[in-house]
């Protein structure tokens, strides 16, 4: 049974691996310049880029799982430059960076068709004070901190009077309760497909992190380059990093509910329901495939992670039923019915977001708070 997942495991992750790759064109290199002299250092760390050939998905098509690996964080620190890419070597200029210990230089580049780029090489002082290190190579992109605005004192406050409303709403006769309640309705109503919805949705993430608990060790390093990107992006990173419980539930609610939930898995659910039981499907089952390799699902902490991917992933999978059960009511009563078909959807939007403020809050706490 083990050596099944294995095999099955070695070709998923050639499968997310061609994913990947199939968003660039070429494979980075492991081991980047090193020197004294950082201009010339620079230099060298381009023209080895610039060397690079363009990746094909049949060069990963032999290689082990660990193999691949050893190769995936590499590629996406430091992707390759597009066909054709031309950098003026004697154009580098050199910007602040603030830090004594950190270099940035930019190169002027063209692309086909003259279309024109910036190539930028970051260089870090090495531990004997002299030797200089290449850590980056690429086009240069401007990276400011993920939503630096939903991490300031007012929207940490907006969220919290916004948490305390959420709570007298649900602890009172109110609207939102009776939304709550409307939406448990259409939820029994629709029993048998929105508990078939959890079971087959839950099923695929369940693999996807048995298949993650049976990669090799050398995987981590790929996977963690990937969660560190993708959780940079919307901000976690400093988020969490400020050790605020606030601030980190308030970008944590805006990325799972506001965009995945309603911009994402809502936009999706509208459109006659099937892209968004495509998409969670596909999306959720690699999702689960850290938590299976970084060993989420194992010792002590497994109660606290258990919690916590209750409560978020059966928001999302409430608002994916509501897709479907917008399909099934224009089935069964025609597009007349179109109305209710999209409100029984929209009342599954209390529920996830009660779900995902409540999971907000809680991975904030045990995380910050309790260092799990």
């Amino acid at each position: 049974m083990l050596g099944a997942v294995n095999s099955k495991a070695t070709t998923t992750l050639r499968i997310l691996v061609s994913l990947y790759l199939s968003a660039l064109v070429g494979l980075a290199f492991g081991q980047l310049a090193s020197g004294t002299d950082p201009t010339t250092v620079a230099d060298e760390t381009v023209e080895a880029w610039l060397r690079q050939e363009p990746v094909t998905v049949e060069r990963f098509q032999h290689l082990s799982a660990a193999e691949v690996c050893l190769a995936l964080p590499a590629l996406i620190q430091n992707p390759p430059p597009r066909a054709g890419t031309e950098v003026n070597l004697t154009d580098r200029r050199s910007l602040d960076t603030g830090d004594p210990n950190r270099l940035q230089f930019t190169y002027s580049a063209t692309l086909p068709r003259e279309r024109l780029e910036v190539v930028q090489v970051i260089l870090v002082r090495g531990r004997d004070g002299e030797t200089w290190q290449a850590t980056e190579v690429g086009y240069w992109v401007d990276r400011p901190t993920g939503r630096p605005w939903l991490q300031g004192r007012v929207a940490t406050v907006l969220f919290i009077i916004f948490s305390l409303m959420v709570l007298y709403l649900v602890l009172t006769r109110s609207f939102f309760r009776a939304w709550l309640i409307r939406g448990l309705e259409v939820a029994r109503g629709h029993r048998r497909l929105v508990v078939g919805t959890l079971i087959g949705l839950y099923s695929l993430f369940a693999l996807g992190a048995l298949i993650g608990s049976q990669l090799p060790d050398e995987c981590s390093d790929a996977v963690l380059a990937l969660v560190n990107t993708a959780i940079s992006a919307v901000g976690a990173t400093d988020a969490y990093g400020s050790g605020n419980v606030a601030t980190a539930a308030t970008v944590t609610f805006y990325q799972n509910f506001v965009v995945v939930t309603v911009f994402i898995t809502g936009t999706l659910a509208l459109l006659f329901g099937i892209p968004a039981y495509l998409l969670s499907a596909v999306s959720f089952f690699f999702q689960a495939i850290p938590f299976g390799l970084l060993g989420a699902f194992s010792g002590p902490n497994f109660p606290f992670f258990l919690v916590l991917i209750l409560l978020e992933l059966t928001a999302y999978f409430l608002v994916v039923a509501g897709g479907g059960i917008l399909l099934v009511t224009l089935i069964r009563k025609g597009f007349g019915s179109r109305s209710e078909a999209i409100r029984n959807l929209f009342l599954m939007f209390p529920l996830a977001m009660l779900l995902l403020l409540a999971g907000a809050w809680y991975e904030a706490l045990i995380l910050i708070q309790f260092g799990i």
